[in-house]
C-alpha cells in the first residue's frame, strides 16, 4: 500500500491506495491540523503538528511505509517553460537558470519538473517546472522522521493535480478547467487542446455554502476566461471538472455559472479509483491527496533532485584553471612535507599528550558547547523572523479604503448619483456608502460602472427606493474589494 499525504492549511488529507500509472484507492482520511501549527503550507509550529498528526496516523492505522507527501505552499515557485531536447543533467541545468532571478543567495533549493507536452514544429518540449527551498522540505522530512516515516517522496500540489488531469481528464476532453474547492480556497486549473495553459488559486472571503461563496467561485472560473481572451486562445472551455462538493451543491452553483457568462457547465469529477460510491465521492472530495496516489515519474519529486547544485560557477577560464591547478600542486607539495613533519612531532609522546589533555580539558569543552547554542539560537531566531514575514505577507492580502479607493468610488458615480462613505469593513472588505440618485435611469448606468471596477471584487445590487422626503432614489448597493486593493507596491 501507498500513502499519499496533502498539506495545505488546516486541511489534512491522507489517500491510502496503490501508486501508479492509474493508481487505486482503498480509503481516505481527513483532519484538521492545531489551528495555527501550518499556514499556507509553511509550519508555524512543528511539534504541534507533528504531535497531532502521529495521533491520527496511529488510531487509523495507517501505514508508515511508501509515504508521498503532497505540498501546497506560497514558497513553492512554479513556472511553464519551453526546453530544447536534451539530456536530464542540461535539462535540470536549464531550468536552474530560468529560475536564477527568484534564487536567495543564502537559501537552498531544488527542482522537480512535469512534462507537459512536445511542440510538433519545433520539438520543444514544454515542461511545468517547480523550484522549492529545501530548508521547508527537510522540516517536512523531520515531522515525518519522529513518526519513524522516511518520505519517499515530496510533490507540489500543482504539480501533482497537473500531472493527475494530464494522465486522466485530458483523455476524455480536449478543453476544460478543473476547479477544486478546498475550504475557503478554490484551485482551477486550465488545459487546452490537451495540454496545461494556466493554473490559479484564488481565496474565497464569503463563508462556504452561501450565494455569495457561489458567487466566489464562478467569478473564479471568469479569470481563466479573461486568461484566454489576453492569451487570443479560440479554442472554447468544453467541461468544468469540480471537486471538493456534492450533487447538491452542484445544482445551485450550475445556475450562478450560467449567471456570470460560463457556457459550460460544471460536473463532478469522477475518479474512477472506486465503484464503492461512498469512496468515490470521498475521493473527489480529497483530490489533491488522491493525486499523488498518480506515479508521474521521479522528475515530479523534489527528493530526486534533493542534493542538486548548480555547478555553472564551476566553469572557469582555461588560463584561471592553470593557474589554479598549479597552486593547487604547490599546496599538495607542502601539505606532504608538513604531513612529514607533523608526523615527527607526534612521535613524541609528551607533546601528544599536552595537546590531548588540552582538547579534552573542561573549559575547551565549555567554549565548544557555548558556541553550538549560539548557532542554535540565531537559527531559532531566523526562522521565527522568517515566520513574522510570512504572517505579514498574507496580512498584506487584505484591502484597504484609502483615500485612492475612495477617489474612485466617488469617481464612479460622478453624473450619475451622490455618494456618502459610511464604513469600510476590514475582515470582509465590504465598503458601505450611500448612494441617492434623482433619475432612474442613471442608476444601472451607475451600477454598470461600479461593476466595470477592477478594484471591486464583488458589487450586489438589490434595487432602489423612492425617498419622498427627498424626491430622490436611494440606490441599495455593497461593494467588495478585491484582494490587496489599496496597498502600496
Amino acid at each position: 500500500m501507498s500513502v499519499s499525504v496533502y498539506f495545505s492549511n488546516q486541511i489534512v488529507q491522507i489517500a491510502v491506495g496503490t501508486r501508479a500509472k492509474k493508481g487505486s484507492l482503498k480509503s481516505v482520511y481527513t483532519t484538521m491540523a492545531p489551528e495555527g501549527s501550518i499556514i499556507n503550507g509553511i509550519v508555524m509550529d512543528a511539534d504541534a503538528l507533528g504531535a497531532h498528526i502521529q495521533r491520527f496516523w496511529e488510531a487509523n492505522n495507517i501505514p508508515k511505509k511508501d509515504v508521498y507527501l503532497v505540498l501546497n505552499s506560497n514558497k513553492i515557485a512554479g513556472k511553464n517553460l519551453g526546453v530544447p531536447n536534451m539530456n536530464g543533467k542540461k535539462t535540470l541545468e536549464f531550468i536552474l537558470r530560468e529560475f536564477a532571478d527568484m534564487q536567495r543567495e543564502d537559501e537552498e533549493n531544488t527542482i522537480a519538473y512535469t512534462p507537459i507536452g512536445v511542440d510538433k514544429k519545433t520539438k520543444v518540449r514544454q515542461l511545468y517546472a517547480e523550484m522549492a527551498p529545501k530548508e521547508q522540505l527537510r522540516e517536512f522530512m523531520s515531522i515525518f522522521a519522529k513518526m519513524g516515516i522516511v518520505l519517499k517522496g515530496i510533490i507540489s500540489s500543482e504539480g501533482s493535480i497537473i500531472g493527475y488531469a494530464q494522465m486522466t481528464l485530458a483523455k476524455r476532453c480536449s478543453t476544460f478547467i478543473l476547479q477544486i474547492i478546498n475550504g475557503n480556497l478554490v484551485s482551477n486549473v486550465l488545459f487546452v487542446d490537451g495540454k496545461f495553459r494556466y493554473f490559479n488559486s484564488v481565496r474565497c472571503f464569503n463563508e462556504p455554502g452561501t450565494a455569495e461563496y457561489l458567487d466566489d467561485l464562478a467569478r473564479s472560473l471568469n479569470q481563466l476566461e479573461q486568461f484566454m481572451n489576453a492569451e487570443k486562445i479560440q479554442s472554447r472551455v468544453e467541461r468544468i471538472y469540480v471537486a471538493g462538493t456534492d450533487n447538491n451543491n452542484l445544482n445551485a452553483y450550475a445556475q450562478v455559472v450560467r449567471e456570470n457568462g460560463v457556457d459550460a457547465m460544471p460536473e463532478l469529477v469522477n475518479t474512477g479509483l472506486s465503484t464503492d460510491p461512498r469512496l468515490l465521492h470521498e475521493s473527489q472530495t480529497a483530490l489533491f491527496a488522491v493525486s499523488g496516489l498518480f506515479d508521474q515519474g521521479p522528475e515530479s519529486n523534489f527528493l530526486t533532485h534533493f542534493s542538486l547544485k548548480d555547478d555553472s560557477a564551476d566553469r572557469m577560464d582555461p588560463q584561471i584553471k592553470k593557474y589554479v591547478v598549479s597552486v593547487v600542486t604547490t599546496l599538495v607539495v607542502m601539505l606532504i612535507a608538513f604531513g612529514i613533519a607533523l608526523t615527527m612531532r607526534l612521535i613524541r609522546e609528551g607533546r601528544y599528550e599536552d595537546a590531548k589533555n588540552y582538547n579534552d580539558s573542561p573549559s575547551v569543552m565549555m567554549e565548544v558547547a557555548s558556541y553550538d547554542q549560539a548557532i542554535q539560537d540565531r537559527d531559532a531566531m531566523l526562522a521565527k523572523y522568517n515566520s513574522i514575514n510570512t504572517v505579514v505577507d498574507t496580512l498584506d492580502s487584505y484591502p484597504v479604503c484609502t483615500d485612492d479607493v475612495i477617489d474612485i468610488i466617488e469617481e464612479t458615480a460622478r453624473g450619475y448619483a451622490k455618494i456618502e462613505i459610511l464604513s469600510f469593513n476590514a475582515e470582509e472588505g465590504k465598503v458601505t456608502f450611500s448612494a441617492k440618485s434623482d433619475n432612474v435611469n442613471d442608476i444601472y448606468k451607475y451600477i454598470d460602472k461600479l461593476l466595470a471596477e477592477e478594484i471591486f471584487m464583488n458589487v450586489d445590487h438589490t434595487g432602489y427606493t423612492y425617498d419622498e422626503s427627498e424626491k430622490m432614489y436611494d440606490i441599495h448597493v455593497d461593494c467588495t474589494l478585491a484582494e490587496s486593493v489599496g496597498r502600496s507596491e
